[in-house]
This record gives C-alpha cells, structure tokens and sequence, in this order.
C-alpha cells in the first residue's frame, strides 16, 4: 500500500472543555536552536496584495481543489540532501488563550472519559472552534488550494501549525516547490470569516521535508503571518492559541482531539471542505516493528481538506497542546483509493522542534 497524504480531522465534542485555553500565557521553552535543518521563505507580495488576489472566485476554485499528496520515496532512508537535527532536541510551551465560564453544552465532565470517536463529526459552535482554519495558498504552478492550519502558541503570537505538503511540494526542488500568498480564516464555517482573515509573511518546513518529502518525521510546517491592519496579531483576535509539546520517541496518547476541513472521508460522501469536523482516540505507534518509523496513528476517517489539522492532546487543566498534524493515510497502490480509517502524523520530534524554534525568532 501506498501512503497518500492529506487533510483530515477537528476538535472532539466531548473534549471541547477539556480543550479550553487559560487566560494566563508562557512563553515558549526549547533546547537548541536547529536553524541548519529548516528551510524558509518569504512572500514576496505585501498583505494587501495577497489579500487582493484572493477574489471569490479564486477562493470558490481553491475549495474545489484541496492539497494533493506529495510523491512518496522509493524507500525509508533519508537521502543525503538533508540532515537530521540533534535526537535530543525538543521544544514545549503551554496553551495561551481565554477562560470559558462554563463548558460548551455536551461537553464531558473530569469525571467522565472522552468517547472515541472515529466517524468525524461536525465541531459544535464555540469561542475555541476558531483556534483551527481554513488555509488558502497557491500552488506554485499558480492553481489555488487550501489545507487547514491551527493557531500555535509563538513569542510573536502570530504563527499557524500545518502540514509540511501544504508548504512545499517535498520534491527538492528548493525554491521552486514552495506554495505561496498564503491566506489564513480562523474558525471559518460554510464560507464565513468570523473574524477575519491574515495573510502570511514567513513559511517554515524541515529541509528533510523540502528536499525529501520524509513523510515519517518531518511532514509539518509553521507559517508567521503578517498582522491584521484592525485586529492586531492572530492570538489578539482569536484570544487563543493551542500549545505545543515536540519530543522525540512517543506515540501513545490518550486522549487525542484531531480537526480540520475535510473533502473527503473514508466511506463518506457527505463532506464538504466548509464545515470544521472532529475526530478523538487514543493514538497507537503506526509501525511497532520498525523502531526507525515513530509516526502517529489514530482511527479517524478524514481525508483530503483536512491536511494540516492538529492533534492536540491535554497536557494539563486547561493546556491543550500540539503533539501531530494531520499528514496522510493508507491507499491501495494500483486504485489508490483510501483503504481504512487510519490517519497518520509524522513524529514530532527533532524536526518539529527545529521548526517552532525558527518561527519563534521572528
């Protein structure tokens, strides 16, 4: 079988109160810097020229085209083009945001497990729906297309997390494969802007993900944005921000909230890429007999929209915090179709770490 990437999942219902940010923030905390590991790049255009390429009917033909996967390496090995970080570099900061009064209605008690929840759902309406979005972004053969991104907690307060094929084509081709004028809506559904919307400035992807597509570790991206001309910077209007924790060698989390705009599902046919969906589990080692793969899986059936959507653990009362980002699932290698509701994130670790570090130096 053969690994296609994608977009997939959103914000577990019965977690929504678990995943409430505090009011309190922190600044981010992280060993080494790894600025030798990680590509970057910046828009050439201002924000008002982004913003004015993103007519209606560019934003109506992006949704009709979400993120493709990027080509698969022939094998495992990481080519000699890129180099790994240190193992032992690691990067943590805890959420930043609001204090809700009360839980949204549904939403579980400390008392009460988190149900698993493989089938997404639609992420009911709350102040913390708008902490994911939508992504709009050219391709760099110029067609638009979107994946979806989450507000990450950063010392500029401005930075989004996805998923490295939703930045660069992972094909070496340098320069060339970056995606560009980058277009962000918080919390965005059926169309809307609820607050908004930024556009980005700076976009950062591991050099193994933009020389060779390494699905395993280094599928992940953060891209600065430029601050809004009326609301400020993205933590001042959304009021929240989801934290991060990037270590090496761990798979298992429980609970885990996915989320995201899908397209497409496995053994769906009702998804539309307009509405913020949700899956939640307990993440499992997606390949425990190879001790060099550390990749994240969980049961959700999410698919193409949903690229670049968190997986969000909680770390702590009130500290959701980012451990995975939805990257790509199993197909059939001759029909190519999906063939369960595995969705996998590449490990962050090393890689992950060396990207948040670099976002958080502008």
């Amino acid at each position: 079988m053969r690994l296609l990437r994608f977009a997939a999942a959103t914000a577990a219902a019965s977690v929504l109160a678990l995943l409430i940010p505090t009011t309190a923030t922190a600044e981010p905390v992280a060993t080494g810097l790894g600025t030798a590991f990680v590509d970057d790049q910046k828009d050439e255009l201002s924000d008002k020229e982004i913003r004015a390429l993103w007519t209606s009917a560019r934003v109506e033909e992006a949704l009709r085209n979400p993120a493709k996967p990027a080509a698969m390496r022939p094998d495992p090995v990481r080519s000699v083009r890129s180099m790994a970080p240190p193992q032992n570099l690691a990067a943590s900061a805890p959420a930043q945001g609001f204090n809700a009064r009360t839980p949204p209605t549904g939403a579980s008690t400390a008392a009460e497990p988190p149900p698993t929840i493989p089938v997404s759902q639609e992420t009911p309406a709350a102040p913390q729906d708008k902490v994911v979005g939508k992504l709009f972004f050219f391709l760099p053969d110029g067609t638009p297309s979107h994946c979806s991104a989450a507000s990450i907690t950063s010392a500029n307060e401005n930075t989004i997390w996805t998923a490295g094929h939703c930045v660069h084509l992972g094909d070496g081709s340098g320069d060339a494969g970056w995606m560009k004028h980058f277009l962000y809506v918080p919390g965005s559904r059926n169309g809307s802007e609820p607050l908004g919307s930024w556009t980005g400035a700076h976009r950062f992807a591991p050099t193994a993900w933009t020389q060779d597509g390494d699905h395993d570790e280094a599928d992940m991206a953060a891209i600065v944005l430029n601050s809004h001309a009326n609301h400020g910077t993205l933590v001042d209007a959304v009021g929240v921000a989801f934290g991060y924790l990037f270590t090496e060698n761990r798979t298992d989390y429980a609970p885990v909230a996915t989320m995201g705009y899908p397209m497409q599902g496995y053994k769906r046919a009702d998804l539309d890429g307009m509405r913020q969906m949700y899956c939640m589990g307990n993440t499992t080692d997606a390949s425990p007999l190879n001790p060099f793969d550390d990749r994240i899986k969980l049961d959700c059936d999410m698919g193409q929209g949903s690229s670049g959507g968190p997986f969000a653990i909680q770390a702590g009362p009130n500290d959701p915090r980012i451990v995975g980002t939805n990257s790509h699932y199993d197909a059939d290698k001759d029909t190519r179709q999906r063939v369960s509701d595995d969705l996998f994130s590449s490990e962050h670790g090393s890689h992950a770490a060396a990207v948040i570090n670099m976002a958080n130096g502008v």
